[in-house]
């Protein structure tokens, strides 16, 4: 190297410690600066108490120190050195950052909003700095109380004495609306170790915090928000309570602690386009499935025909011998061929197809057993001298008797029970008291009876040339058992000639038979209409 490059070389090596002497010299300063530099916080109501806030001076801006600020009025703070910040648990809480000149904070609706300091906050080994001429307007927002900057003294002076201590732990409520869910804050001024939260299913959320006071007038005056319909807020003994009525589904609920804070946050997740789709269709699904389980259960698919007496009861004896057991079994027998023949699906039981003897509260067991949804005893009627001027049929509901002529009709049927064995025994639960509560228990068939029995009243009234004495009621023992619409239709009388030889004739029987079955065919038709709209004939 020759003497002028080494020249040359000494001359750069002592720019280079020169610069970096420089260098070390502001960092120095900077830092000196900002350690030595103090400014006050005076409270206007007691100027003679003064606490010292770190401060300090950049590029002619002077800065005070937001931890020294938070401290001095007992709020707490929280450094995250993962994203440079600082959050400050006022109500609602505020967060800082790192050179950054906005502060994030909610404004009174509970959303998320900034206030715009003059300069960036300054960050000096973990102490966060804001230009404290700048930020004295928002002091009342940043730190919940409000203050100005007296430039003169270096002091931030303190407008109003720091409000006294809130009588209640819970006070407001804040509701931030997201695209998929609800947040609500929870303001508490003190931590509240306990609390429980509940979603139920008829869409209320319940937040319940023990040993808690609650300004319960002033939650009650918050405006409801998004799916928030409504607010109710109770001060109990022992606790406090908030209701939220809700609008929508949400699939999901949580309350926690803010972290930052004394408040609680709950948060409500509602459900996705998707999914509440996929639910409306489950629901849909469902609801059809019911309604296909209840038109199956009440469809009239099983008819219950019931010829009355048989075997060694003949029932009533007509003028010239006709016996009411072998009208009553070959009406029932042509009614059923028509109901095969005719109405498809519909599958016919008999209570006896012969001349056999049973008993009256078997007949009913039997429709019971064999899954029926429509009853009819076939009688015929009498008088119990012969030959009588009577004439016509009538339908019987199953109620305590209104005339002394359907009761005597009801007794002279039901007098059948003494050729059971231990009949006694057997209806000893039949007394008047109790038949009343046993036609109760079938009121929830008594609409589709009492509509059966108008339709057959209908038909027999067109296809037979004999008087129509309409719906009556009587206390029949066989229709007590069935649990189903049920009727008993006494066709005509034996104890009149004209009537008898209706009776006995296979055309006059054919006749009955095809009223009969016109009244079920009609009957069917309203009754499964109203299985289609989802409807039960029977119940009221």
């Amino acid at each position: 190297m020759s003497s002028g490059d080494r020249a040359t070389y000494r001359l750069a090596v002592s720019r280079n410690i020169l610069l970096c002497i420089l260098v070390l010299s502001v960092v120095v300063s900077s830092t000196v600066s900002a350690q030595d530099h103090s400014l006050s916080l005076v409270h206007e109501s007691n100027p003679s108490r003064k606490l010292r806030i770190t401060g300090l001076v950049h590029n002619g801006l002077t800065y005070a120190s937001v931890n020294d600020i938070a401290q001095a009025l007992s709020i707490r703070s929280v450094v995250n050195r993962e994203e440079q910040s600082l959050s400050v648990a006022t109500t609602p809480p505020v967060v800082f950052f790192d050179d950054n000149p906005f502060v994030a904070t909610m404004n009174q609706a509970g959303r998320k909003t900034a206030i715009q300091l003059a300069a960036g906050v300054r960050v000096v080994q973990n102490e966060f700095f804001i230009p404290i001429a700048s930020s004295a307007p928002f002091f009342a927002q940043l730190f919940g109380t409000p203050a100005r900057f007296d430039v003169s003294s270096g002091s931030i002076r303190l407008e109003k004495p720091l409000r006294p201590p809130s009588p209640f732990d819970i006070a407001s409520l804040a509701i931030d609306v997201k695209a998929n869910g609800i947040i609500i804050r929870v303001s508490s001024t003190k931590p509240l170790p306990v609390f429980e939260g509940l979603l139920n299913k008829e869409g209320w959320y319940y937040l319940t915090v023990p040993n808690a006071r609650a300004d319960v007038a002033a939650l009650n005056r918050t405006k409801p928000a998004g799916a928030i319909k409504k607010i109710v807020a109770q001060q109990f003994q022992t606790s406090a309570q908030i209701a939220f009525q809700l609008e929508g589904e949400f699939s999901s609920s949580k309350v926690e602690k803010d972290g930052l804070s004394n408040d609680l946050l709950i948060t409500l997740r509602s459900l996705s386009e998707e999914t509440l789709t996929a639910l409306e269709e489950r629901k849909r699904q469902s609801a059809n499935n019911e309604l296909e389980r209840f038109r199956k259960k009440y469809e009239l698919d099983v008819i219950v025909l019931d010829a009355g007496h048989g075997g060694r009861d003949p029932g009533a004896i007509g003028v010239t011998g006709t016996k009411e057991k072998d009208v009553t079994l070959g009406i029932v027998l042509k009614l059923e061929k028509l109901i095969k023949r005719n109405l498809k699906g519909v599958r016919v039981e008999l209570t006896r197809d012969d001349d056999t003897f049973v008993e009256l509260d078997k007949r009913g067991r039997i429709a019971n057993e064999r899954g029926g949804k429509l009853f009819i005893s076939v009688h015929a009627n009498s008088m119990p001298r012969k030959p009588h001027a009577n004439r016509g049929f009538e339908v019987y509901l199953l109620r305590p008797g209104r005339t002394d002529e359907a009761i005597a009709i009801a007794e002279r049927e039901n007098s059948v029970i003494k050729l059971e064995e231990g009949y006694e025994e057997r209806y000893k639960h039949l007394t008047d008291d109790n038949f009343i509560l046993v036609t109760m228990a079938q009121s929830a068939h008594m609409r589709a009876s009492e509509r059966f029995a108008e339709l057959a009243t209908q038909e027999m009234n067109k296809h037979l040339d004999i008087p129509n004495h309409g719906v009556k009621q009587a206390g029949f023992l066989v229709l007590v058992g069935s649990a189903m619409p049920n009727v008993l239709v006494e066709t005509a009388y034996l104890s009149n000639r004209e009537d008898e030889k209706l009776l006995r004739s296979e055309s006059g029987q054919e006749k009955i038979a095809n009223a009969l079955f016109n009244a079920i065919k009609r009957y069917k038709v309203e009754y499964e209409k109203l299985l289609m709209e989802g409807k039960e004939l029977g119940v009221k």
